[in-house]
């Protein structure tokens, strides 16, 4: 199977390739840490997750990887909010 982000093979279980696999566990770390700092609790978390993903697209610093992970959460939490 394709990883859902590009041509490579995925491996894991949430279909995405080792490179974006590793993407995705590193932004979901870095936006626990985020929270923590900032002290944001349960119920702010779906919006401030938004404001998040969004700045990281920002930032030239952020890698090719990390932006197509943070694309792909901003689709599915817009599709959420959708429902």
């Amino acid at each position: 199977m394709k990883c859902l982000l590009c041509w490579r093979e995925s491996r894991s279980s949430d279909g995405l390739c080792f490179y974006h696999a590793e993407a995705h566990r590193s932004l979901s770390e870095g936006y626990r840490r985020w929270c923590r700092a900032y002290g944001y609790g349960v119920i702010d978390k779906i919006i401030d997750k938004r404001r998040y993903l969004e700045r990281l697209l920002e930032l030239s610093e952020c890698g090719e990887w990390v932006k197509d992970v943070a694309k792909m959460e901003l689709k599915r939490l817009k599709e959420e909010e959708d429902c």
